[in-house]
């Protein structure tokens, strides 16, 4: 194998051919997502600027770091790829924990991405425990509360983790439990168009039964961290109406509505904005809460005809 002129024996450009690709921390990479098209444009631009990492492994090369832009050089039809060689055995603890410092150094990486590739570092070094985002949620628990409760082993692992990542265990938790959420709201998160103090606040509250309705909801009108949480845990401050007590008719209620309104209306002036923040913050949740029973109030079925009765001509 070739290599340049006054290039040091750890640097070499490899041929793609020679790379082997075995499961990474971070693995299943999406090739269509747009900073995967920018990476491909940057490369096309500039080249590769930052090197693969990868060790010998019989006659070929074990790929340790950098499947984003390996798989990239591939799609461009790259024939070789620059790469560091890393001649020392390296136990499969240290190839784990390179990646995830890569993964979780990389400025462009989202707080799902992160969860993930936390979660995949975990299953790769404990395989026998068969842990899912439930399974480490509840390793991780029991390490915030008491951290000399958990198996030396899944304490070690939490420390490293935190060490490489420098989070404290309870932001570990919280970007994990970001898996729990469903995938529209990951998906959200991944492009930005959820804040994650707002996923993790949809994560905290996952039996909401309005949950997707307010996630849509909250889209197309944004919300303060606030307003979300009182949206989602609403329903649980709603007591069942007694059989024995009529509602209160909604034409009443609308009436009395109307006249808050004028109310409001003339002393506008001395309203100060904390209160006007207030009450856009309960009026926020009031329209949330119409809107969801819209989409579940039954339709009444047309009148009926009286016998005999003809219908007027139009």
């Amino acid at each position: 194998m070739a290599t340049k002129k006054n290039e040091s024996p750890e640097f070499l450009y490899l041929p793609l051919e020679s790379i082997i690709v075995e499961e990474q921390v971070r693995s299943g990479i999406d090739i269509n997502t747009e900073s995967f098209k920018a990476l491909m444009e940057s490369i096309k631009d500039r080249g590769i600027l930052e090197p693969v990492l990868v060790t010998p492994k019989d006659d070929k090369y074990l790929l340790l770091c950098g499947e984003r832009r390996f798989l990239a050089a591939r799609e461009l039809g790259l024939i070789s790829i620059p790469a560091r060689v890393v001649n020392a055995i390296i136990q499969r603890d240290e190839i784990l924990a390179l990646q995830l410092i890569e993964n979780l150094q990389r400025e462009d990486l989202n707080p799902i991405d992160q969860a993930k590739g936390i979660l995949a570092f975990i299953q790769a070094r404990h395989p026998e425990k068969g842990y899912d985002a439930d399974g480490v949620l509840n390793e991780m628990m029991s390490y915030n509360r008491r951290p000399d409760s958990v198996s030396e082993i899944i304490a070690a692992t939490v420390a490293a983790i935190i060490e490489i990542s420098g989070k404290s265990s309870k932001t570990l938790y919280n970007l994990i439990s970001l898996l729990k959420t469903p995938p529209e709201i990951q998906s959200a998160i991944q492009a930005g168009n959820l804040p994650v103090s707002q996923g993790y606040i949809f994560a905290a509250n996952p039996d909401c039964p309005d949950l997707s309705q307010i996630f849509n909801n909250i889209i197309k009108t944004p919300v303060t961290n606030k307003t979300l949480e009182r949206m989602l845990t609403a329903y649980k401050k709603v007591k069942p109406i007694q059989d024995n007590k009529k509602p209160v008719p909604l034409k009443k209620q609308i009436d009395t509505f109307r006249s808050f309104t004028k109310d409001f209306e003339a002393g506008l002036s001395s309203y100060t904005k904390p209160d006007l923040v207030m009450l856009l913050d309960d009026l926020h949740v009031f329209c949330a809460l119409v809107e969801l029973r819209v989409q579940v109030a039954p339709i009444p079925a047309p009148a009926k005809e009286e016998p005999g009765k003809k219908r007027p001509q139009i």
